[in-house]
């Protein structure tokens, strides 16, 4: 009666270490799975910068500045003079976007561009140099000038101007020289307006260079992200689109992220699904193994290490399913293609392996794995909580069931 107690405990260690090497040497191909989803999404990052390059790239619009010449005497030598800018920030900027996005479609990839109609009104109140300049300008930046739709227009103080492209070393931007309302004394705010349309990709923001700032956007997209150092003081996002403002004070403002705005964010990212996926991918093995282990302990039946790796790669062969379809259709209806193939796959194989009733069991346990794996992944506050308790719960199950193992392997010796 000893040396059959001890056969069978060498050969379960023996079973154990060997499903242990499995496992860990499983590892490999989930890795490669994932780099697979990395290139994935560099190949899609490649594809944005290049409808971008054709198109327009992301886009900032730089509150307008008045920049003024201004000759100043030399100290030593008052009949030397030499020219120098001069720069006043714009009292009030206030910034009102009504944005139109769509699809630029590449192969297998979607990205997200705009149409936005940009109004831009405010104050500037000109300082003593400005006053005394012999030239004034407003200056008008944004990020990429491959996406103005038109030629923007200004009205400051009471006449229209027409904003020219021009460079200063390597600084290029749109200025319009202007001249003041007669009587313009130091300090007086003069009100300006410049409309424009604007196109770009995925990101639009606004610079807060100004005492005060406000932004008003709205737009038919119903997923924004929004963007910046703050956010906005009332958003209404619902599926028909959103709307939001922001007001800002210069005292506010610090170094580190002086825009505002939003991008456009595809919400269900079929690599970063897959990605968060495939990071269960090797708690899934683990559980159909010891699922595996338990069956063949209830059915006596032996599953062998060679068919464990099988049910192993079959296993991850799901993320590369899930991974091809997501790029076809939605990654829901990705996920229940891959889930119902490879648990098809697997029934049909336990089947084969257990010829019981037990390889239904442990195909509807693999199944149900699947299900909860993309319950979680829905999830995002409460995934690591829910996933730990439903860990907790099947451990406790797996200890109830094997609690009595030594009693039932005696019987049967």
């Amino acid at each position: 009666m000893t040396e059959p107690k001890k056969s069978n405990t060498k050969s379960t260690v023996v079973k154990f270490s060997l499903l242990a090497v499995i496992t860990l040497l499983l590892l490999i191909p989930l890795e490669m799975v994932k780099g697979l989803i990395r290139e994935r999404e560099y190949t899609l990052a490649d594809v944005k910068r290049e409808i971008a390059d054709s198109y327009a790239g992301n886009q900032t619009v730089f509150a307008p500045r008045l920049m003024s010449t201004v000759v100043v005497k030399s100290a030593a030598n008052p009949s030397e003079t030499t020219m120098q800018s001069n720069t006043c920030m714009s009292y009030e900027v206030n910034y009102d976007a009504d944005i139109d996005t769509k699809n630029l479609h590449r192969s297998l990839y979607d990205v997200t561009v705009y149409n936005s109609s940009v109004k831009i009104t405010g104050k500037i109140a000109p300082d003593a140099n400005s006053i005394n300049a012999v030239k004034n300008e407003i200056h008008l930046d944004i990020s990429d000038f491959k996406g103005l739709a038109d030629i923007p227009q200004l009205r400051f103080g009471d006449k229209t101007y027409t904003f020219e492209k021009s460079q200063i070393k390597d600084d290029v931007y749109l200025g319009a020289t202007v001249n003041f309302p007669e009587g313009t004394k130091e300090g007086d705010l003069i009100d300006y307006e410049i409309t424009m349309g604007l196109k770009g990709t995925e990101v639009l923001l606004f610079e807060t260079y100004a005492h005060t700032t406000t932004l008003h956007m709205k737009s038919q997209y119903p997923h924004p992200s929004f963007q910046g150092g703050f956010l906005p003081e009332n958003r209404d996002v619902n599926e028909d689109g959103f709307e939001a403002d922001w007001k800002v004070l210069w005292m506010n403002v610090n170094n580190h992220d002086n825009n505002l705005g939003v991008k456009f964010i595809e919400p269900a990212n079929p690599y970063q699904q897959a990605t968060r996926s495939a990071k269960y991918g090797i708690l899934i093995i683990i559980l159909v193994f010891v699922a595996g282990l338990f069956v063949e302990f209830l059915t006596k039946r032996e599953i062998s290490s060679l068919q464990y790796a099988i049910i192993g790669l079959s296993l991850i062969l799901f993320y590369s399913l899930l991974l091809s379809f997501s790029e076809l259709v939605v990654f829901g209806y990705a996920y229940l293609i891959a889930a119902v193939m490879t648990t098809a796959a697997l029934i049909l194989y336990f089947k084969a392996i257990l010829r019981n009733k037990a390889a239904y069991m442990l195909g509807l346990f693999t199944a149900a794995v699947y299900g909860v794996n993309y319950i979680l992944l829905q999830m995002e506050t409460y995934a690591l909580l829910v996933g730990s308790l439903i860990l907790f719960i099947l451990l406790c199950v797996v200890m109830y069931l094997t609690a009595d193992l030594n009693n039932r392997k005696a019987e049967a010796v």
